[in-house]
């Protein structure tokens, strides 16, 4: 069985090619297991190996996509004794309340510097291994007892967890980026060691600073992604600062170098009804991907929201929609809040507040000098952070769907036109 919302976007250009396959009336590679639910996949780096990689309840699978999808190896990870109350090493005596509990794999992501497979699970308090790309059955490591910094994903299969690696490019080692949802005080964005010692911690300073109540936020991450200097995380979470403190969905960024995260910022995202006699904003994305969209010059996001059932529930709705974002846009966004921040209390003509301090952390936009944005575009420990805006990006909707929630989209480029491929929550796939 598919899990819609976890579906990163390499399963669905397989989605992509299964269709065109079924269109021309042609048979199509196929690997299923009926006694799991596939959550995550992954690409060898090297598209000569060919090897697919999935992660599953219970399961990962390595499959041979040179070869019609062969399973070359599986390995199963659960049911183990667990409880979410307590920390591993979980044993009889230590957690008298354990129980048999399914792991849900919650991250799958490949380091292409080191040919490694990184794994994380729901049990355990969601700790990570690595594995060999060669063979999934090779654990080159895992924190068997782990100290509280080394919990990467949400313990909950219910609960939200994205992450991305990212190589040296700038900086001396390769680090994993992890957003999760609330589970526990765990930070909702972290920065994560992946070649020094304690392996998949992170630093105290490595992290989006919440000083009020996470439980508050409750954030739901959708994806992160990576383009020039900077790392970007997409989520929907409470807006406590509102009167009706609805779910809005938020484009986060912060830059690749900034390992204490001083340049966060935030901005929130708006996807509205083309429609001029319903004027429906849908507030929950659903899925993203960066790719060319909509007739835009340079790259674009594309995303698919949905509206909320009410305005304090996070449950979607049927009522869907495809918006498109220029990036170049957003990171303009981005930049005109912090520079409003530094430099000018974030107000505007020194009446309207459009920059603020989110988080309940104890700080507070400032007057800095005008160079401060060129000294500083990533901040500093003077600068203010974190930061966010309360004027949202804003885009029409360029597709609707009323009847059936979108749940998943995809991008390609043919002869200069840009495609979109959209997966519904009725199991039908859009072009």
């Amino acid at each position: 069985m598919l899990h819609g919302k976890a579906l990163n976007s390499t399963l669905l250009l397989f989605n992509v090619f299964v269709f065109f396959a079924a269109a021309l009336g042609r048979s199509y590679p196929r690997f299923s297991h009926n006694d799991t639910e596939f959550q995550h996949l992954v690409l060898h780096p090297d598209p000569a190996v060919g090897t697919v990689y999935v992660g599953a309840r219970d399961r990962l699978f390595q499959l041979d996509g040179l070869d019609g999808l062969r399973l070359e190896q599986e390995e199963r990870t659960g049911p183990v004794n667990d409880s979410k109350d307590c920390l591993p090493p979980v044993t009889e005596s230590s957690c008298p309340q354990a129980r048999r509990t399914s792991n849900h794999n919650k991250l799958l992501l490949v380091d292409a510097q080191v040919l490694q497979l990184i794994t994380c699970g729901s049990v355990y308090q969601g700790i990570c291994q690595k594995r060999s790309l060669t063979s999934i059955k090779e654990v080159l490591f895992s924190t068997e007892r782990p100290v509280d910094t080394q919990y990467v994903a949400a313990n909950d299969p219910s609960v939200s967890t994205v992450g991305l690696v990212v190589g040296p490019r700038g900086r001396e080692r390769t680090v994993m980026y992890v957003g999760r949802g609330y589970t526990a005080s765990h930070p909702p964005i972290s920065t994560r060691h992946l070649s020094s010692e304690p392996i998949f911690s992170y630093e105290d300073t490595a992290k989006l600073a919440v000083a009020g109540r996470l439980s508050e936020y409750d954030h739901h991450f959708v994806t992160a992604f990576s383009r020039r200097m900077y790392v970007y995380f997409l989520f929907y979470r409470r807006d406590i600062k509102s009167v009706s403190r609805e779910y809005r969905t938020y484009a986060a960024r912060v830059c690749l170098d900034d390992i204490s995260y001083y340049s966060y910022v935030e901005v929130p995202l708006v996807c509205r009804s083309p429609s001029s006699s319903s004027s429906r904003n849908y507030n929950l994305l659903q899925a993203a991907q960066v790719g060319k969209g909509g007739g835009q010059e340079g790259e674009a996001l594309l995303g698919v929201f949905s509206a909320h059932i009410s305005s304090t529930n996070n449950n979607p709705s049927d009522a869907s929609a495809l918006c498109v974002y220029p990036l170049d846009e957003l990171d303009r966004s981005i930049n005109s809040t912090r520079d409003l921040c530094y430099t000018q209390n974030g107000k505007v003509d020194g009446a309207e507040e459009v920059a603020y301090i989110e988080y309940e952390v104890r700080s507070s936009c400032a007057n800095l000098l005008v160079n401060t944005l060129k000294a500083y575009p990533c901040g500093s420990d003077h600068t203010p952070s974190p930061m966010a805006s309360r004027v949202p990006l804003e885009a029409e909707a360029v597709l609707d769907s009323p009847n059936a929630r979108l749940t998943a989209v995809a991008v390609s480029v043919r002869d200069r036109h840009s495609i979109a491929f959209l997966g519904d929550s009725k199991g039908k796939l859009h072009k």
